[in-house]
């Protein structure tokens, strides 16, 4: 009995009754109607005003570390490590074919092009050599059978050398192979076997044949030409296969890294990066090139996502037009809604800008969720404003009316919204917060254009000869719609408690999908490159980063973090850094006494003679087809092999200088031979001037090494990389739990750090703070109700559309196998603010009107279109390519759906209900 009490109008009438709100809006009413430019004219300029204090001072945070505050330690250590060490934002470039040959032609060239870029690019790495690491390169060698492989490859090659070194051009080589290819026919078959003095020139052929390959990849580069390294002095490896080349998958795939020369000039060197890629392709086609990169996919991500919230701000406005006028059938008043939603935008534009200074890739949505959200404020006014009309209300009483009844509800639906985003404002995670302040304050300044601008533009319109009649069709059309479901308040209900007993059914199924890899833009270049290396690299872009004080604690480190199970490798200079082992100062000095007896000669600067080289190798193509007739079946086996390799060879360089103009040939041919002896000659005089007498010094390592793992502070960085996938959660756990059991206090050295670490504290956070957001955004909103109805029973009836609306959102999500992920989550709080509004206006028209049918008059229209307006803004943002923009717009549109339709269809059939059944015991 108490509670069918509780249900009387008369005595919702005394709870909601508030006479200080109404005697305000009233004032507002009448300074609106007396003064209307004075309402208009000063917004549009302010609008105007903050539209160009955005553009020039607004600006863009691309980075997901810029989004958590940078009061929590794991989030000091990762900024303090990017200080110390810039390699994490490195520019990766991935080259891949099935034939390494090209990738190794690629690769020096984009080398060489970004060399030539020093004011945009620094440390571009992509091989090592031995002239370009120094005095104490072969200290870098980190395992000593390389060493050991090095020094055999030298005892074999040193013969050849010095025939090699007898020469100063091609001319006189080939002229000198060509003599003992002669004296090789002339003493028979016997020596050409390999016996006698013949074996000299049988040991030389793979670096004979290695030259004059050279020559002709030479020959066939488009020009410029980039001379690419000659292998035929490495020690042996599988065929194009070069190790001094960052390369997975036995030479399918090289990489190149780059970083720019400063953030501020990151997204110029990533543009001229590209750029230079295709170039590079169209001179070297056949391969397949990406650039990626923890940097590159922040830049391309927040590029993507202002495209697509650019694109879904366009399509809500278009979509909340169409809406109003099919809605309205007629043109003026939604026009003029949508003129005073262009001011609030700007409004809250300037806001941000002052307040803020920055949008990030969580705020940058926030444009498309406010234009579905502020609309509401003037869909309510019109829609009574209409109604009053058509009672025959002047104008301006119609707005007066329309403010004092209407308004306290859109005054209270902003109030509940904008309380759940600025429940945003008091959580650990920046982004939120943030996003909570920009969106909040945007909902109230909104509010003011609304509530004074767009009466205003009211009154200044005409009423249309049609406009009774239309309105009372809209009113016919809602009361057939009522039929369907308020004269059947039972039906209805059961209805619903059957959809929330399904829903039971499916919301287990709702998980959290922590992986940031399924929100990213599918089909973006950097994203699917990334995949590439996930799938296919030999090591991940993301690795742990663990910061030594010392050497003697990076070596104690690596040491531990190698027996660790989830570890796959750990990079470092520790081991370098530390005093070279006898055993590896052995294999160096053996190597550096086999090329020290080495003298070379000056090689000819002067032009290649064309007519002589072709006659040389016209002789040569003959003595070897005559060497290869000439071997019997003892011979056979590798020599042959050889030999027959050193024909093809000559027969390609051959039919590659045909057709090239003379003057062109001799130029190239000149170049490659100068870049030829000039390798040959660089190389041996590298491992000549090898040190041993004392370790590797930071000042000894190449600047790219030394960026990458000598801090700006002089500690040492280790690179921890994973054995598994790290994106996925169970890695991940498992990853950090093996690196933090190495410092499990937490509060001492050594520094744990990097990308995996805060992926998992990123999206731990974000999950937790997104739902202390929604217990704030409710505590708030409850009091705010409580504030104005002054009844718990008010309150809960208030709170059933969103209460079944999220039961029902939840359901649909688990039948549709859609997560919550980092981006979606936003809705928890989004739903509760954006859902109650739906109970207020009902309530709010209950406590007027003393009768349950509230569809039959503007409230249920209004709060019909109002949710359509609503999903419009969310639902644009489906059509994103970025999928945790997309996965947004998706959830939120359907959570929207749900409490509009608890709103309309059970809330209105419990009070019809409630209503029914207090009369008949009233009888």
């Amino acid at each position: 009995m108490l509670f069918l009490q509780a249900t009387r109008p008369g005595r919702l009438g005394k709870i909601m009754k508030h006479v200080w709100a109404e005697r305000w809006l009233g004032s507002l009413a009448m300074l609106i109607c007396r003064w209307r430019s004075w309402f208009i004219y000063p917004q549009l300029g302010l609008a105007a005003l903050c539209v160009l204090y955005t553009i020039s001072e607004l600006s863009f945070h691309k980075s997901r570390s810029e989004l958590v505050g940078a009061e929590r330690r794991y989030h000091r250590n990762f900024l303090e490590y990017k200080r110390n060490f810039q390699s994490q934002d490195a520019f990766v470039t991935l080259v891949e074919s099935g034939d390494p040959e090209k990738n190794q032609a690629f690769i020096e060239r984009l080398g060489a092009r970004l060399l030539d870029e020093p004011h945009l690019f620094r440390d571009v790495f992509y091989k090592g050599d031995f002239r370009s690491t120094g005095r104490k390169s072969l200290q870098l060698v980190k395992d000593n059978e390389e060493l050991q492989k090095l020094d055999q490859t030298l005892g074999n090659l040193i013969p050849r050398l010095e025939r090699f070194n007898q020469s100063t051009n091609l001319v006189e080589m080939l002229r000198g192979v060509n003599r003992q290819f002669r004296k090789a026919g002339k003493e028979g078959s016997s020596q050409a076997s390999g016996g006698g003095s013949n074996a000299p020139l049988m040991d030389s052929l793979p670096m004979l044949t290695g030259i004059l390959d050279y020559l002709r990849s030479g020959l066939l580069q488009p020009n410029p030409l980039v001379t690419v390294p000659f292998n035929g002095m490495r020690p042996a490896s599988k065929k194009g296969v070069y190790r001094e080349y960052i390369q997975f998958n036995d030479g399918h795939q090289f990489i190149l890294t780059a970083l720019p020369v400063s953030e501020s000039k990151e997204k110029a060197a990533l543009e001229k990066l590209r750029l230079l890629v295709r170039e590079v392709q169209s001179k070297v086609p056949g391969v397949n090139v990406g650039v990626t990169g923890k940097s590159v996919l922040e830049l391309d991500e927040m590029r993507q996502s202002r495209f697509d919230t650019t694109k879904a701000s366009v399509i809500s406005l278009t979509l909340i037009l169409v809406i109003f006028l099919f809605g309205y059938r007629q043109i003026g008043r939604p026009i003029k809604a949508t003129l005073c939603l262009l001011v609030g935008l700007a409004y809250t534009m300037g806001f941000t800008t002052l307040v803020v200074g920055h949008l990030n890739i969580l705020t940058i949505a926030f444009v498309p969720m406010l234009v579905g959200l502020a609309i509401d404020f003037g869909v309510h006014l019109i829609t009574r404003y209409e109604e009053e009309l058509y009672s025959g209300c002047s104008n301006e009483e119609a707005i007066r009316v329309s403010l004092v009844s209407t308004g306290k509800g859109i005054f209270l639906g902003c109030f509940t919204t904008s309380g759940a985003f600025l429940a945003m404002g008091i959580t650990e995670f920046k982004g939120i917060r943030e996003m909570g302040i920009i969106t909040g304050g945007g909902m109230l300044l909104s509010l003011i254009p609304m509530m004074s601008m767009l009466p205003a533009l009211l009154l200044r319109g005409r009423r249309d000869a049609m406009e009774h009649r239309r309105i009372q069709d809209d009113q016919l059309g809602l009361a057939r719609m009522q039929a369907a479901w308020l004269e059947r308040p039972r039906l209805v209900i059961g209805m619903a408690l059957a959809g929330c007993a399904l829903a039971l059914t499916q919301i287990p199924k709702v998980q959290f999908d922590y992986n940031l890899l399924n929100l990213q833009t599918h089909g973006l270049e950097a994203v699917n490159y990334e995949h590439k290396l996930i799938q296919q690299g030999e090591k991940s872009l993301l690795f742990g980063a663990v910061i030594a004080e010392s050497i003697e604690e990076a070596l104690a480190l690596e040491s531990e973090l190698e027996r660790l199970p989830s570890v796959a490798s750990v990079e470092s200079m520790a081991a370098y850094l530390n005093a070279p082992s006898e055993e590896k100062i052995r294999w160096i000095e053996s190597i550096r006494h086999r090329v020290d007896k080495i003298q070379l000669s000056k090689p000819d600067t002067g032009p290649v003679d064309v007519n002589a080289l072709r006659q040389s190798l016209v002789f040569m193509s003959s003595y070897a087809a005559l060497a290869i007739r000439s071997m019997d079946a003892r011979v056979g086996g590798s020599l042959k092999t050889e030999m027959e390799a050193l024909e093809k060879t000559l027969l390609q360089l051959r039919k590659g200088m045909q057709g090239i103009p003379e003057e062109r040939l001799q130029e190239r041919l000149s170049a490659l031979q100068s870049a030829l002896y000039s390798q040959i000659h660089g190389w041996i005089e590298a491992l000549q001037i090898q040190e041993t007498q004392s370790g590797l010094y930071f000042s000894d390592l190449p600047q790219a090494l030394k960026s990458r793992f000598v801090g700006r502070d002089g500690r040492l960085l280790l690179q921890v990389y994973p054995r598994s996938n790290v994106w996925e959660r169970v890695h991940q756990e498992s990853f950090l739990r093996d690196l933090r059991s190495l410092d499990p206090d937490d509060d001492n050295d050594p520094v744990i750090t990097g990308t995996p670490v805060q992926l998992y504290e990123y999206t731990e956070l974000l999950k937790l703070s997104y739902q202390e957001a929604a217990v704030y955004a409710l505590v708030a909103i409850v009091l705010i109700l409580l504030l104005h109805f002054r009844s718990f029973l008010t309150l809960g009836l208030a709170l059933l559309p969103v209460g079944v609306g999220s039961f029902w959102l939840l359901g649909c999500m688990g039948f549709l196998q859609i997560p919550f992920n980092p981006a979606n989550i936003m809705t928890l709080p989004l739903v509760i603010g954006i859902g109650v509004t739906n109970g207020i206006h009902v309530l709010n028209r209950y406590h007027e009107e003393s009768f349950a049918d509230v569809v039959f008059n503007s409230t249920g229209k209004a709060v019909l279109i109002s949710a359509l307006t609503t999903m419009a803004g969310f639902g644009s943002l489906m059509f994103a390519r970025h999928q945790g923009i997309a996965s947004l717009g998706y959830v939120m549109s359907i959570g929207v759906g749900t409490c509009m339709l608890a709103g309309l269809c059970v809330l209105p059939c419990l009070l019809k209900w409630f209503s029914l059944s207090f009369h008949k015991k009233a009888r």
